[in-house]
């Protein structure tokens, strides 16, 4: 029995329409279970990438392999174990969500029972089982990219790909949205999430592939830890004083789990493994050492400098 430990592999893949390119020569695969992103301007060939993996278009140079079948020739066998969000599918605005999951199941091979108890699973997964009755017009912004996740999702797919998952959505419901790409990539799913938002894939993200007009132009973790071996993705945050402050003190105020460095008598960078109530925990600690704080700000993240090393301004690209 052969085991496909890629689940998807690219293999110098072009893609032209007409006499423009876009994309030249791209290659790169992804492992069972990586979390990766695809980072680029828009333009750049990311969605020409997805719809390649998603067997909606053909190359016209190179092979894709997902789950070792090809997306286009042998569409049945290698979608039954993909779930994909691609650009902004048009749901009819009287189609019940309950109706859309359903239909994704029936489309994957659910027969029967297993249609229902498919859709109810993916819904349970996306947090929107209890809005299954609603029509789709009805549903908020964050609400409806939830379903359409969930409708992803029908079936406990192998690999889940994504196109701007978060673009049009209000701060909160990013955030719960990232929550539960991470959860769903601690899980064992393949993620291959496509975006030109640096948040998305910081937050989400093991892996980050770079693309400047339709070329590969970096593959790299997402995450340089000056600590490798802690496993935890860093975060660091600017503290602004309205006077000067020890160092020293600083770090004696937050303890040994946050690593602090001075950047000026009234200004110091503190890094930790963590998120939101890890951060929320560090302003705490400060004000209650009694430091004047002023401001806590996200300083220009290293992956921010990668993208603008490798891509460029969007501009320019």
């Amino acid at each position: 029995m052969n085991v496909v430990t890629e689940v998807v592999t690219v293999d110098a893949v072009s893609k032209q329409y007409g006499d423009r390119v876009a994309l030249h020569e791209v290659s790169f695969s992804l492992p069972a279970g990586a979390s990766v992103g695809y980072l680029g301007p828009n333009g750049a060939g990311k969605s020409t990438t997805l719809k390649i993996l998603a067997g909606l278009s053909r190359p016209t140079r190179g092979a894709v392999r997902v789950v070792g079948r090809d997306p286009y020739t042998d569409r049945v066998g290698a979608l039954r174990h993909v779930g994909a969000l691609v650009e902004t599918p048009g749901v009819p605005p009287y189609l019940a969500g309950r109706d859309l999951l359903e239909y994704v199941a029936r489309v994957k091979g659910a027969s029967g029972t297993e249609v229902r108890s498919a859709a109810r699973r993916a819904a349970e997964g996306m947090d929107v089982a209890g809005h299954l009755d609603r029509p789709f017009g009805s549903l908020s912004t964050g609400l409806a990219r939830r379903m359409l996740l969930a409708a992803a999702l029908v079936g406990e797919p192998e690999l889940l790909l994504l196109d701007e998952p978060t673009l049009g959505l209000d701060p909160a419901a990013r955030h719960d949205l990232r929550a539960t790409l991470r959860n769903l990539s601690k899980g064992g799913l393949t993620l291959f999430l496509s975006t030109h938002l640096l948040e998305d894939i910081a937050e989400v993200c093991g892996r980050v592939l770079f693309l400047r007009a339709g070329s590969v132009v970096g593959d790299e973790p997402v995450r340089i830890s000056s600590d490798p071996g802690s496993g935890a993705p860093d975060r660091v945050v600017r503290l602004d004083f309205s006077a000067d402050v020890e160092v020293g003190r600083l770090a004696q105020a937050l303890g040994p789990d946050y690593r602090v460095t001075a950047e000026g008598p009234r200004q110091a960078s503190v890094r930790f493994s963590g998120a939101d109530v890890e951060q929320a925990n560090l302003v705490a600690q400060v004000v209650r050492a009694g430091l004047p704080l002023l401001g806590v700000s996200s300083p220009e993240s290293d992956l921010a400098r990668r993208y603008f090393q490798r891509v460029g301004r969007e501009d320019a690209a």
